[in-house]
């Protein structure tokens, strides 16, 4: 999430077909396919719908999340996120360690189902608080300038 500033309802049913990455590259010396070279590695997130959590009496289906177009976008719409060699590296190694789920998920909860909300929040939190000073977490987009080195918004 923090990588590609996914919102959660974005990133917690990410598919391995929202992922377009480098192919990787035949070594003839090591008879062997490697990653691509770190510089040349951008990869990118295509990401077509959103699933946030609504609570079960707030969705037709009595489901804790409704599947829908991405905020701020029509229906059918798609957003494109550039992902960093850093972060196209942490995907890959993802998928060679744990592979998607049956239906092409990239991460699922302890039961093997939908990773639930309190999960994330809490990882969320836990780096937050490693991460930044008491001052920064106070502002929820703060992590966004400090990573691109872009002055703040004036707006938040």
């Amino acid at each position: 999430m923090y990588y590609a500033d996914l919102r959660p309802e974005e990133a917690i049913n990410l598919r391995q077909d929202n992922l377009v990455f480098p192919p990787c590259v035949w070594d003839e010396e090591n008879q062997e396919w490697q990653d691509p070279p770190h510089d040349q590695d951008w990869g990118e997130l295509h990401l077509r719908s959103a699933t946030p959590d609504a609570g079960s009496e707030w969705t037709d289906d009595g489901s804790s999340r409704e599947r829908r177009q991405l905020k701020h976008r029509a229906e059918g719409d798609t957003r494109i996120v550039p992902t960093h060699p850093e972060l196209t590296r942490l995907f890959r190694d993802h998928l060679t360690s744990f592979g998607p789920t049956g239906d092409g998920r990239l991460f699922v909860g302890v039961r093997g189902g939908e990773l639930p909300t309190i999960t994330y929040r809490r990882a969320w939190t836990k780096a937050r608080q490693i991460a930044l000073s008491a001052a920064e977490q106070a502002l929820p987009l703060a992590r966004r300038h400090m990573t691109c080195g872009m002055p703040a918004c004036p707006r938040g």
